[in-house]
């Protein structure tokens, strides 16, 4: 995996944790919720096949790239872009207001997330989302997502991911670049850090992974700290991050899963 695709897709993994799901905005949170959505979409009359993809207005004074438009959030395709705009942060948000002001049955929902903004609208069976926040110079940077949640089976399945007792997935995300296919997943545990490092590291050692790499992880003001580490076996590789959260009990844990020599897909 080349470092500006790893870059890309760590924004994209750190975004998804830091920001909850609601039905107003696309952004992660309890499978309760998504189940909801989805089958609030569903009983409005979605199961007919999906329209074209809404297309949405780039920011002002931006520069956009592409992070995945062949993904899967929980099981909702989705589509993310990232931007860094000279315009400020409140100049964004009142851009897609206004522009999601006309045309919808519904105002668009703007909504305060920890250090960002997140401004969202339902166009048919998807959830159209810009998540914003302060950069240096005046200046804003964030995600533009678009998923579609009507007609979407909810995945939160672990898959060849080991499970400890009492620990549950929060996030699944699929994608596809050129030759490989990921999987991320974030899981809550319960277990302190240290547990789930040696957990972790005994399962799939015994399963047949090759381990190839264990560092700790620093202190930082986002967490106590904890390990990373990293497997291999045949085509595949696995990353597993375990960090202790600031401000609660339990362990957050996100692992990769990378399969080789597999070609793009279409959602």
């Amino acid at each position: 995996m080349n470092r500006q695709i790893r870059s890309r897709r760590a924004t994209l993994v750190l975004w998804l944790t830091l920001v909850p799901f609601r039905a107003t905005h696309l952004a992660g949170a309890g499978s309760g919720l998504l189940r909801a959505v989805s089958l609030a979409f569903l009983a409005a009359g979605s199961a007919h096949a999906a329209p074209d993809w809404p297309e949405l207005p780039l920011p002002p004074k931006a520069d956009v790239q592409w992070i995945a438009q062949s993904m899967r959030v929980n099981g909702m395709p989705t589509r993310v872009q990232q931007f860094q705009s000279r315009a400020s942060r409140a100049e964004i948000v009142e851009y897609y207001r206004a522009h999601w002001m006309g045309g919808y049955p519904q105002k668009p929902s703007v909504k305060a997330v920890k250090d960002s903004t997140v401004v969202g609208q339902r166009h048919g069976p998807y959830l159209m989302t810009v998540t914003v926040r302060d950069a240096p110079r005046d200046g804003s940077q964030g995600l533009i997502a678009v998923a579609q949640v009507a007609g979407s089976k909810v995945d939160l399945e672990p898959g060849e991911l080991p499970m400890m007792p009492g620990a549950h997935v929060v996030r699944v995300v699929e994608s596809d670049d050129p030759g490989k296919h990921s999987r991320d997943l974030i899981v809550i545990n319960p277990q302190p850090p240290q547990s789930v490092a040696q957990f972790y590291l005994a399962s799939l050692q015994n399963a047949g992974w090759q381990r190839v790499q264990l560092n700790d992880i620093p202190h930082t003001e986002r967490g106590g700290g904890g390990s990373f580490m990293a497997f291999a076996r045949g085509g595949s590789e696995m990353q597993i991050s375990v960090v202790e959260p600031a401000k609660s009990k339990g362990t957050w844990l996100i692992a990769n899963q990378v399969t080789k020599d597999t070609g793009p897909g279409s959602f």
